[in-house]
Parts: C-alpha cells; structure tokens; sequence
C-alpha cells in the first residue's frame, strides 16, 4: 500500500518568494490571472506593496503563481490578512474567548450591583459578546442602540443620521415594545438594555489597558485612531486587496481611507451571471463593492454558466457514502486525466468538518499526496472524549466518611478508553474485573489508586481550578507516555494522538491560566458546559505541502482559490448554507433598524462562497445525503435547488441506492460431532463427578436446544457487568441469602410459634441479616451499613423486609416443622434408558429449603419473578413449542432427586409419607388464601410428589435420553417469543 504524506502539524507560513519556471497553463484562476497582470505592470516594484487577502491560504498560492512569472529571485511584497493588518495598525491582540467572558464578567459586577454569580452571567454573557462585537464591525452608535426610547417623537431628533426607512423600523419596535401588556417583564428589560451601554464602555477600556480587543473592538479601534495613540499605517506604496466579498462597515472605511489618499488597489473575484441578476443573493455585496471600489482590472467573469462545464448533483442515503463516493469520482477523474491528473488543482470541500476522517479514509491509492487545510473538530478526538469521561467521573463522585467514591460505569468508561489502555492495559482490566466480581457500584479512590497515573485520574476536583489543573496534569502524563512509546516503536505510529493531546493541553494550559490571572472561580458543573463551548470550536491542524497535492479544505479556505474539479460533500440544507439563525439580546427590528448583520447577510456571504467556488472549474460533483435523521432533514441545500431550476445551468442528476433485502435469517443448526458427544459423557456418572446436570440447565434445552448448546456445549456464558440497581435476580439472592441467615441457627431443630415470634420480635436481628445478604451477594463485600443502601435500593430494602416478616407470618401458621436444610447442594444419580442404551447422569442443585411437618416432606423454592404454581399438565411441562412453567419444573425436578438420591431417604422410617414440591411465590405471599402447593389446571393440588412422579419421570426420561444419548442437531427453538430474553439472540440475528 502507498503511503499518503499527511502531516499532523501546525500550520505552516511561507514568507520566501522562491524562483518559479515560465511553464503556465493555458487556463488560468482568479489569482494566477491577478499575479500575472501586477507582474507584468509592476515588476520588482512589487516589493513597496502590501498585498491584503481575506486568508492566509489564498497568499499561499498567490506566492507561488508570482514565482512562476519569473525566472529569477525576485522581492517578493508584504503579504498580510485584514484582520492582522488590523492588529498591526492599533498593537492590539486578539483575547481568546475565555479572556472575553471574564472580562465581560467582571465589567458587568461593577455596573449591576448585585450578587449574580459567573455561572448565571456565562450563557448570556456569551451572546453579549457576540452582539457587542456586531456593533463595532458595523460602526453602531452604541449609546443611542442601548438607549431606552420612551417617547417615539425623539427617534427623528436622536438618530437624525439614520435614513428614514431605519428610523421606521426603530419606531415599530419600541411602538410594540411601550404597548406590552407585561409590566414586570418590560421593566426587567429595560432596567438591563439601559445598563449595557456602561458595560460595554467600561468592558473595552478594560481590555485596551491590556493591550487586548475582540475582532469588532479591533477593527473600530483601527479605523477610528488617533495619530500617537497607536502604531502608525504601515508605510507601503500600494495596499493590494484582493479577493474580498462582503465587508463589515469598518472594513468598507478602512478601504474607502485608503482609496482617497490613492493608496489601494482592488481586485474582485465575481461573475457577471450573479452580479448582473439583481435578484441573486451571491452578488448582494459585490455590487457595491465595485461600485465603491472600482476594480483595478477586469478579468475573466463569464464562466459561471459555460455549457462546457459538468455539473452533477448526486444524492446518496448516507453520511460516509458520500466520503466513499468522493473517492470513486477521484478515480474516474484520475482515469479522465489521463492518468496524469495535477491533483493541486482538485479540491474536496467538506462543509460538514466530521466527515474529514471518513475521507481521509476512503481516499484511493493514486491521492498520494493530500493538503488538509482544514482542522480535525476536537470535539470528535479521541481526547476530547476522555475529557467527557473524565467530567463525568467528577460529577459522580460521591463522598464517604472513609473518603471519594467514584461510580462504577465512570470508572469502567475511564479505563476502557484508548489512550488507558494502551499505556496499562493489564492494570486497567485487573480493576474493571475487580469491580464486576464484587459488583462495586461506588469504587473507593483506595481501590483504584494502583499505580501513579490511577491516582491521578482517580481524586475528586472540588472546583473549577481543581478541575483545569487535574485535566492539564492527565494531558501532561499521558502525552509523556504517548511520546516515549513513539520513540519505541517509530515516529509515526501514534502522531495523531500525540497532536490531539497537544492540541488539549494547549487549550487547558491557556484556562487555567485565564481562571488564576481573573480570579476567577465556578462551579465544576458550569465549568464543563463552559470548557464544551470552548471545545467545540477547537480544531486538531492538519497541514501538508500547501502547493502540492489532493487540496481536502473547508468552505473559507476556498476564497479566491480555482480549480478544474471540485467535489463539494454535505450539500445539505441546513449544513450548506448553515442555519443562520442566532441568539442575541439585541431585537432583530433594532438589528435592522440599525444596521446589524441579519440572517440574510449570512446567507448571501454563503451563496456568494458556492457560487464563486464552481464559476471556473469544468468539473464540479455536488453530493448530498439524502437519509434523514437527528442531524439531518435528507434536503437538498437550496443552492442546488437554485441550478436545477435556473435555465441557464445544465444540470446531471443521480441518485444513488442502498439495495436492502430482508431475508429471513438462515436457521442454526448444530449437529452432534464426537467433540459434542466427548463434552455430554462428561454429565455421565461413569466418567467421575466432571460435569453436573442441573434443572436450570434442562429448562435451557427445553426451551431451544440451540441455546443449551451455546451455554453447556460450547460454554459462551453471558456477559457479566455491575448490577447498580438490583434486578429480579439479584432480588431473589438477597430473599435467600435472608432467610438463609435467620434461620441457620435453628437448623434441626424444632421450630414452633414461640421461636418465630421471638424472630419477628428481633426487628434488628432482621435487618441486619438483610444487610449481611447485601454485603455477600451485591457489594461482596464484608460489612454493609445503611448509608451504602442509597437511591432506588433503599425501596427494594422496605419491599425485602415486607416479604421477609410474611414469610416469617406464614411459616407461623404451618409450625412447628423442623428445618433439614438451607440452600443445600443436592448431588444425584439419575438413571437414563433408551432403547440401545443406558447411562447415569450426575445432577445436581440448590435446595432453598427442606423441612418436614405433619409427616410431609416439604420442599420450598422462594421465588420472586413472574412464577406460577398453576400448570395444565406435565405433558406441557416438557413441550418446547409452549413458554414453560420453569418454576414447577424446577421443584418437581428436585422432588426427583430426593425420591432418587443415594442413598434413598428412608421415609417410611421417619414417619413421613409424604413429598410436597412447594413454592413461595412473592406476589402471592400476601394473599388471603395463600398455598405454597402446586396446582394442575388451577382445581387439582399436588399434595403428593408420588401422585405424580410415574408421569413426570417417564417424560424426563424420555427428555434427557434425547439430550445425552441420542443424535438429535441441536436447532433452535420455532417460538420467537423465548429469544426475547435469550442472552445469544444477537448470534441467532432474531
């Protein structure tokens, strides 16, 4: 396999022109066309310019076409972006985002006077910026927007530099606002709206004593400064704005300045088909663009709609079928070219930046070389799902008087994480072992603290700054690990996870420092919400050789840039254009009224990007998922909409399918092999005691062969996990461990009224044995106190003790019987003929109780599920086409073992004559009429096992000679009802 060169590196900025050769393409983009016509007017005089680009990316290239026009070195021009040409003129730096808030924070406390806490100010303070940030884009007076206008007559006066049309739209909202019906509401906002004109005063002036500004604050400041107050314009001959589209208010200024001093000179990317069409949003702003800032050349701008270009729109129901996709179409244009294709001049555009690793993998060979110009979304890294793991493990957490306590699928989900298990996997999967054989629901830092990395991840963060410096210690310690096996077993191996951890303790290192250097402290619960936001707008940088390659970019990093094959995935509505809908606190007719950025804005920025993109090339594939679900509606993006129905496009369509047959699972069958055959001898008593039959497992084959097969036969057992509620099974344990523990000390001997009086007396004594159950068949563990019995287990505790003490009741009735057994291992020999042959099984199980009273043998199975005493027969016992009563089986199959066991219990002896299968059901123990006995057809008692022993006996014969000495397949079972609760209905696909 070739190896693709892809780089996890940080981006790379390239400021030496170096020496190109004169071999050009006959077809030329917007930049090698721009490049071509300053070289050619202005020679080596470029070197006094400043060529300004909306994007790094786009000098990148400029760079190289300019190179290529001569033949020997040249001085190359200053190449800067607006917004650091921005930065440059007011030595202001761009704060990060946490930096914004905090200061946000604290010049909105010295304004309110009140107790408001960060937690309650953060999700609102987030749109504050946003809107205080359109304001000094768009040059807004700020002191007349967050003015409270009472009386409408004032509007003309206040805002005389506003048109008409704006001051209309303005009185309609207050108009509506002074009508409102809600007093309280309408004075809660307007004590707020009067209040943010001082914050955001106060909120600059705090950030400019830091030398700090956000984009808007940066750009107002750049255009509206003072001679001494900043670093003076950057003295270059010409500034050379090339690319550019739609232009915030300050912006237009800056270039207007430039414009009147004769110091700018302006290059549009357009065409003329949504230039010309004044109903076409992609040509909103440059219209006015040229007409403002006439353009210094005029080059091609009638390629839009040239018949010669391929446009296909392709639907596939799937969001990786369009990465798959992607790249069968590189390889038709791999074959189209030639086989020689000039990849750089093929581009993937992914809108929807999740798709970047689906196609990265499904790129074919011939993509040897990619330039990713795009970031990986953090918030899809595997760090980033570490943090979430990491954040919920300290919500959990639960405090003890002997210390933390950690929740024991936090846990589970911390240690089965990758980058866990790759640098200890054995210590990691001894404790989740641990944890499951003793059912730990709450793990104590004791248990998990192993080795020096456990005890790190595994100690409670009390707040904010605990948490931020816990995360940068584990990013710390894991990128050091992450490292040295790199430096083991190559360079290259684990680099991606290398990248995403720097990447995360980047970040990291940065909050903790905001929260020291502002004081600033939150809960642990508000601080993830917070750290989420700042995660999702995270990028992991890819880079490759920028002018070299397959170019797999965003939609931004498109700007200005050509090429001849564009396949552009996610042409979805709602994920290209995006939904522009955002929260502000600033009304949308004060929005409009005063010239704020709408939503129409956002989608002619957007349409203006699409169309521009395709003007030129010859070849343009445009993929949509056409599968809706929680992510996506399955619409197409209207811009596709556009060109289907706009004639002058000539547009391909196809649609592809997922041919999906729902056949019926092809049926399993297990034939019996001499292995099969070697592992049955083993239940033969002629082999020794290897295997043991027990009734459980008859009701398994009963039920489907099959899954006797898989459980008995190949030994697939279910999978173990911790109960963290207590299930039916789990309850029944408890019930017999219970009255396991009251009654083993009164084991053969007589128990009358008086002593179960005395037992009901002793409240303690019963709860206490209940915990005693807790502690060895839950927690197992050596002791259980009440403050372990929490959340839905204190209620199962109440229902335990309600069963317990009517049991106590009943059995007060039926004494005085003595007890012979408790959960007693009952160990038989059962005889099996057929009619070739004979054999001896070994069967074995778990008597709950066997007592003796009134010259009866009683045999006592308490059962807490959905159990039945009733049953229409023995027949139907053993007919696998009907749901099995398990619970009479399984105590007439023990009444067998008694009658059978060896030697045989002499009961004539005793005085007994009698044995009575009893089960004591719990959803029957409180009724009026309780009997424990078996009932056939709801009208005939079983008060005897010999009644019905002959029959019983020839049907389990029969039964168990199929199992063990005949050849019948082990098949599944025709009644789809049992596989609901079967633990291998995942094998069977049913």
């Amino acid at each position: 396999m070739l190896k693709k060169s892809i780089i996890f590196a940080p981006d790379i900025s390239y400021s030496i022109l170096s020496v190109g050769i004169k071999n050009r393409k006959s077809k030329m983009g917007f930049l090698e066309q721009t490049a071509s016509y300053l070289h050619r007017v202005y020679g080596d005089d470029l070197q006094r310019f400043c060529i300004v680009f909306p994007n790094i990316r786009a000098g990148l290239f400029f760079k190289k076409y300019l190179a290529q026009l001569s033949d020997k070195p040249l001085w190359a021009p200053a190449f800067r972006t607006l917004d650091k040409l921005f930065q440059e003129i007011t030595g202001l730096t761009k704060a990060d985002d946490l930096t914004l808030i905090f200061e946000l924070f604290q010049s909105y406390k010295q304004h309110k006077q009140t107790g408001e806490s960060f937690d309650d100010f953060y999700f609102w303070g987030e749109m504050l910026l946003e809107d205080f940030d359109d304001v000094d884009k768009q040059l807004v007076n700020a002191r007349d927007l967050f003015r409270n206008v009472s009386d409408l007559k004032e509007i003309d006066r206040l805002f005389d530099y506003l048109t008409d049309e704006q001051k209309k739209i303005i009185s309609l909202f207050w108009q509506d606002f002074n009508k409102g019906d809600s007093v309280s509401l309408k004075t809660e906002f307007a004590a707020i709206w009067t209040l943010l004109f001082p914050v955001y005063e106060t909120f600059k002036q705090r950030l400019k004593a830091k030398s700090l500004g956000y984009d808007g604050m940066i750009q107002r400041e750049a255009v509206t400064v003072k001679t001494g107050r900043a670093p003076s314009l950057p003295q270059y001959e010409k500034y050379v704005f090339i690319g550019f589209n739609a232009l915030t208010k300050c912006e237009t200024f800056f270039l207007k300045s430039l414009q009147k001093k004769n110091k700018a000179m302006f290059f549009w990317d357009y065409d003329n088909y949504y230039l010309n069409a004044h109903w076409h949003e992609a040509g909103t702003f440059m219209r006015d663009n040229i007409q403002r800032f006439p353009p210094e050349w005029t080059f091609d701008t009638e390629k839009l709609v040239d018949k010669s270009k391929n446009i296909e729109i392709i639907s596939v129901p799937s969001e990786t079928g369009q990465a798959r996709l992607s790249g069968q179409l590189l390889e038709d244009i791999y074959a189209h070219d030639g086989h020689n294709p000039d990849l750089t001049r093929t581009a993937i555009v992914l809108p929807d930046e999740h798709l970047l690793l689906p196609m990265l993998s499904s790129l074919p060979e011939l993509a040897r070389e990619i330039n990713i110009t795009m970031g990986y979304p953090f918030i899809s890294s595997s760090a980033y799902s570490l943090f979430e793991r990491l954040a919920s493990l300290q919500m959990r957490v639960r405090i003890y008087a002997d210390g933390e306590r950690f929740f024991h699928n936090d846990v589970a989900l911390v240690l089965y994480h990758p980058y866990i298990q790759s640098i200890m996997p054995d210590e990691a999967n001894a404790l989740i072992k641990f944890i499951i054989e003793h059912n730990r629901i709450y793990v104590s830092t004791a248990e998990l603290s192993k080795n020096e990395m456990l005890q790190v991840i595994f100690k409670r963060c009390a707040n904010a700054r605990d948490f931020s410096k816990y995360l940068l210690e584990i990013a710390t310690k894991l990128s050091q690990d992450v490292r040295r096996e790199m430096q083991d077993a190559g360079r290259e191996t684990r680099e991606a996870e290398n990248w995403q951890l720097k990447t995360f303790h980047a970040a990291m290192q940065r909050i903790y420092d905001v929260l020291i250097i502002n004081n600033i402290d939150m809960d642990i619960h508000v601080f993830c919400r917070l750290l989420r936001k700042n995660f999702a707008s995270m990028k992991i940088p890819f880079s490759g050789e920028p002018l070299r390659g397959l170019q797999l970019m965003g939609m931004l990093e498109t700007r200005a840039l050509d090429f001849d094959h564009v396949i552009i995935l996610s042409m979805n509505e709602g994920v290209f254009p995006k939904s522009s809908v955002k929260q502000s606190f600033i009304p949308y007719n004060l929005r409009k009224g005063f010239g704020l950025t709408t939503s129409e804005r956002h989608d002619a920025i957007s349409a203006y990007h699409f169309y521009r993109l395709i003007q030129r090339c010859s070849d343009v594939r445009l993929i949509y998922n056409s599968a809706a679900s929680d992510r996506n509606t399955g619409e197409m993006s209207r811009f596709l909409s556009q060109l289907i129905y706009e004639r002058a496009f000539s547009v391909k369509r196809r649609n592809i399918t997922f041919s999906v047959n729902i056949d019926r699972s092809t049926p399993i069958v297990k034939e019996r092999t001499n292995e099969t055959r070697k592992i049955l001898e083993m239940y033969h008593a002629e082999t020794g005691d290897i295997k043991q039959l027990s009734p459980s497992a008859i009701n398994s084959y009963i039920d489907c062969r099959l899954r006797f097969y898989f459980r008995y036969i190949d030994g697939l057992k279910e999978k173990e996990e911790v109960a963290d509620e207590i299930d039916h099974s789990i309850f029944g344990k408890l019930l017999h461990k219970t009255m396991e523990i009251i009654y083993s000390p009164h084991i053969e001997k007589e128990i009358t009224v008086a002593t179960i009086a005395r037992l009901q007396k002793d409240k303690k004594g019963i709860q206490n044995a209940l915990y005693r159950a807790f502690a060895e068949d839950y927690f197992n563990v050596k002791n259980v106190t009440e403050s372990d019995i929490t959340g839905r287990n204190i209620i199962i505790r109440e229902v335990l003790l309600k069963y317990i003490t009517r049991i106590l009741e009943l059995d007060k009735r039926a004494a005085p019987f003595t007890i012979l057994s408790l959960e007693k291992r009952l160990n038989v020999k059962i005889p099996v003929r057929s009619e070739n042959h004979t054999a001896n099984l070994n069967m074995s199980g778990y008597i709950d109780r066997l007592d003796h009273a009134h010259n009866t043998l009683r045999i006592i199975d308490y059962k807490t599920g959905n159990a039945q005493r009733n049953f229409s027969g023995i027949p139907d016992l053993f007919d696998r086409n009907k749901t099995g009563n398990h619970s009479v089986f399984q105590t007439l199959v023990y009444a067998c073992m008694i009658k059978s066991s060896s030697p045989p219990l002499p009961l004539y002896l005793k005085g007994w004559n009698k044995l009575l299968p009893c089960l004591y059901i719990t959803k029957d123990l409180f009724s009026n009429n309780f009997d424990p006995r078996l009932n056939i057809s709801k009208q005939s008692p079983v008060d005897d096992y010999f009644d019905v022993a002959h029959e019983f006996e020839t049907h389990l014969n029969q039964l168990l000679s199929e199992m063990f000495l005949s050849d019948t397949p082990f098949t599944q079972t025709e009644n789809i009802k049992k596989c609901r609760t079967c633990p291998y209905v995942d094998i069977c696909n049913r």
